[in-house]
């Protein structure tokens, strides 16, 4: 059962300049309000673009002030894409009213990679799901598909739901990730939730299932090292209470109740 510490979540290394000299940077949106670049930024980061350029014509000092925890809001829109952020350096520089915004973002999982999850995903789907009935059977065939079809990397090299689908192996943020897109697609209200066991940190998901979130830990539920056919149930649609006993989080997540 012990995993290995890894790196897990959102890295980010963040650089705000502000000054008066401006630099050309190509083509560039101009926004108005905070609310109209929140909505850009997410726009493009979906889009995997890793340059993200803008010219903001608002409230500079609201801006500067605001600009981290509107990033951090724009993450908070999609767990896919959140986990799927390695690293991201923002620049603000302004003149004469106006702002120039340069966002440079670095992936672990491209855009391609990402469509060539979701076609694998819905092509696996129907199998997976055939013999479940109703939502508490779909969510554990999900589970179980996770389980016996990837393996836990301990050389900690692989984190996407890519990795997992076509290596067959993953440390907890594939397996998470995974379980996200399976579940989102096949009509399950899911989360990823970050936090911590004994061996460091971890993420796994919540899920709503007839009308109630339960936790579910795909990698805690997968034996190490790995025993082909084997699944374990002991973090299978549990409480708060149930898992609080060897997992903390400190994020506000749904309660499981």
């Amino acid at each position: 059962m012990l995993r290995r510490l890894h790196k897990i979540g959102i890295a980010t290394f963040i650089v705000v300049l502000l000054g008066s000299q401006f630099y050309g940077i190509g083509m560039a949106s101009s926004e108005q309000t905070l609310d109209q670049l929140r909505a850009s930024i997410f726009a493009r980061l979906e889009a995997r673009e890793t340059r993200i350029d803008f010219d903001y014509v608002g409230d500079r000092k609201e801006l500067s002030a605001r600009i981290g925890s509107l990033l951090k809001g724009v993450f908070a829109q999609d767990d896919y894409l959140a986990y799927n952020v390695d690293s991201y350096l923002y620049t603000i520089r302004t003149r004469n009213g106006a702002a120039k915004i340069n966002l440079a973002v670095a992936y672990r999982e491209s855009a391609v990679e990402t469509s060539i999850v979701d076609a694998k995903v819905r092509a696996l789907l129907p199998g997976i799901l055939a013999n479940a009935a109703g939502e508490e059977r779909q969510a554990r065939a999900i589970h179980d598909w996770i389980v016996t079809h990837v393996a836990y990397d301990e050389s900690l090299q692989h984190y996407t739901a890519y990795d997992a689908l076509t290596s067959g192996t993953s440390v907890c943020q594939g397996y998470a990730l995974l379980a996200f897109r399976m579940l989102q697609l096949a009509g399950f209200e899911t989360r990823i939730v970050e936090g911590s066991v004994q061996s460091g940190s971890h993420v796994w998901n919540l899920v709503k299932v007839n009308g109630r979130w339960y936790h579910m830990d795909a990698t805690w539920d997968d034996p190490v090292p790995d025993r082909p056919g084997r699944v374990g149930y002991a973090y299978f649609l549990k409480t708060d209470a149930q898992m609080e006993r060897d997992h903390q989080w400190t994020k506000r997540y749904p309660a499981a109740e």
